[in-house]
């Protein structure tokens, strides 16, 4: 028997949510943070590619789940799975593309972004 890292301070359907907001929420916070500027003036270059990017990737993965590709345990999950997949997955791909639109445009040289205000 193995010792959980958890200490039964973290019940198994917060699993999967407590890693997605531990990992991506202090990047998040840190970019926007350094860059709130930068990231408030591009914000369309931000919010959509981010929902196109983060929609396509949920859908592709409500396919998956459909045709058995993979699945989820489901003692790790909340147990709210629109179109069949849980919920933290659809957090999952938008936080990512969010990580992404928004590492993109802070990391983009000045001349091809609006400017900061």
């Amino acid at each position: 028997m193995t010792a959980s890292i958890y200490a039964d301070w973290l019940p198994g359907p917060y699993t999967y949510l407590f890693h997605l907001l531990a990992w991506m929420g202090p990047i998040v916070l840190l970019q926007w943070a350094v860059g709130f500027r930068i990231l408030l003036a591009n914000a369309k270059a931000v919010v959509f590619p981010t929902l196109l990017v983060g929609t396509y990737l949920s859908l592709t993965d409500v396919v998956a789940v459909f045709f058995g590709v993979w699945y989820f345990d489901e003692d790790l999950i909340l147990g709210i799975k629109p179109m069949g997949v849980p919920l933290e997955e659809w957090i999952f791909f938008y936080l990512t593309s969010l990580l992404c639109a928004q590492s993109f445009l802070l990391f983009l040289p000045d001349r091809y972004r609006h400017p900061s205000r």
